[in-house]
């Protein structure tokens, strides 16, 4: 379950069918399944169902809202559109109800001491005893 209350529903058989109709039909080449952003020739495990609302933002598993993608525009519509839109619903959410998490204090100490300043950089290094 997520913040608006329901997990994803997928679109029914029926919905499918007749979404793959219309893409057959709507496209350049008829009897041929195109995608309906981009036009690309879809092929077997490359169609997929995009919902036009997503649904975790009250979009419907209706034809009215069922889209045919390539996994390419899909991918592009997902990432651009999409989860910008529900990622901010969170945030909208979480703000209302006062569900976001309180800031941590700083923790007040004294720190670190200071080194001494180096005044003499140029002369040679002497690490060891002997040299």
């Amino acid at each position: 379950m997520n913040l608006r209350g329901h997990e994803r529903t997928e679109f029914p058989q029926s919905v499918r069918k007749a979404a793959f109709i219309r893409c057959c039909k709507q496209g350049t080449q008829p009897g041929v399944p195109q995608c309906e952003s981009c036009g690309n020739v879809l092929r077997s495990g490359a169609i997929i169902f995009e919902h036009v609302i997503p649904d975790g933002l009250g979009g419907l598993p209706v034809l009215e809202n069922c889209k045919i993608h390539c996994t390419v525009c899909a991918d592009i519509k997902t990432h651009t559109e999409d989860n910008p839109r529900m990622r901010k619903a969170d945030r909208v959410l979480k703000r209302a109800y006062g569900l976001e998490p309180t800031t941590r204090a700083k923790i007040k100490n004294r720190g670190f001491p200071k080194a001494p300043p180096q005044r003499r950089a140029s002369a040679p290094i002497r690490k060891w005893k002997g040299f």
